[in-house]
């Protein structure tokens, strides 16, 4: 026999209700035991009625009682931390402390001196081995070449810092000949071509031009009158620093005099544009005469002289013989 169908609802619906029930009474410590009343109502919908007075609040529904009981089970009670080691450095010598890994081509920040210890924060990429930011006492942050101090920790925990960009250097030719400089090429160090004249004008006796380059090695090349090499300098380091970043051309030059004229020559003065005569040779400073065919070995600043020679009777010979020196020049021919 068939059940109604109100009566099949009024069960499903207890059943329902009951296991629910039984679950929550198991999840919960202290559930609050409550009698539900299932019934039907006129229109045939089902309600249900507690045989308690209602409360204020309303009751937790199972799905919000869950919810707190997991809650409460699954919290941790504290948050771990991770802990990583300092890693510091204890400078060998004192070192400069610059904005870039390499203290030849970046400006100067500060100091390190020999013994004191700071700490490392990054290190420099592969390719530039040995160079750390550092941090000292005072909290200035700077980079420093570690390879000859003392580290302790491991650097393979630090950062990598990206390498910053080379500053501009107004690298200062200055003139200390006696000649004009005529041109000035700098290229790449080890570059096939020295490429054109970085000079607005010629450098005049005693000046200097500024020329703006980014730091790094070059090959330099500075030349006088009739291209005449006054200086060459081979993996220079143009940087910041005044030592690396001032270039004084003050071109010694040795050079040989052979005495062709008639009579033996016992002085030889020389005379800068402007300047004064100035003695360069003396048999009574122990040389003895120069006999005709002879020769003496020299050494003065690059540049245009005049010269005057004197016989050993004392005779002035006439006129004044223009005498070049440069660097690699040839025997010098008074005749």
């Amino acid at each position: 026999m068939k059940m109604p169908k109100l009566a099949r609802l009024i069960v499903f619906l207890g059943a329902a209700l009951f296991g629910g029930a039984c679950i929550l009474e198991t999840a919960a410590v202290n559930p609050s035991p409550q009698i539900i009343v299932v019934m039907a109502t006129p229109d045939g919908a089902v309600s249900g009625q507690s045989s308690e007075a209602p409360d204020t609040q309303p009751s937790p529904t199972l799905t919000q009682e869950l919810t707190q009981i997991l809650t409460a089970t699954f919290t941790p009670s504290h948050t771990p931390t991770i802990t990583i080691a300092k890693v510091t450095m204890v400078a060998g010598q004192s070192l400069s402390c610059v904005t870039g890994p390499e203290w030849k081509l970046y400006e100067w920040v500060a100091g390190i001196a020999e013994g004191e210890t700071v700490t490392l924060v990054a290190r420099a990429v592969p390719e530039i081995p040995d160079y750390y930011v550092v941090r000292k006492s005072d909290g200035t942050e700077c980079w420093a070449f570690g390879g000859s101090s003392t580290i302790s920790g491991s650097t393979a925990t630090l950062p990598l810092r990206e390498t910053p960009p080379l500053p501009k250097v107004n690298f200062l030719v200055r003139n200390r000949i006696y000649a004009d400089l005529i041109s000035v090429h700098i290229r790449r160090a080890g570059g096939s071509a020295w490429g054109a004249n970085l000079l607005a004008a010629s450098i005049p006796v005693g000046g200097e031009t500024a020329i703006s380059i980014t730091a790094g090695y070059y090959d330099v090349r500075v030349l006088g009158p009739s291209s005449a090499a006054m200086h060459e300098a081979y993996n220079r380091v143009i940087g910041p620093d005044a030592s690396y970043r001032i270039l004084e051309v003050a071109t010694d030059v040795n050079f040989t005099i052979r005495n062709l004229l008639p009579g033996s020559v016992c002085w030889l003065d020389v005379q800068v544009a402007g300047g004064s005569w100035q003695k360069l040779y003396s048999a009574a400073d122990g040389g003895g005469e120069i006999l005709p065919g002879q020769t003496r070995d020299f050494t003065s600043r690059a540049g245009f002289y005049s010269l005057r020679a004197t016989y050993c009777t004392s005779v002035v010979l006439p006129g004044t013989p223009s005498l070049y020196l440069y660097p690699g020049m040839p025997v010098f021919v008074m005749d």
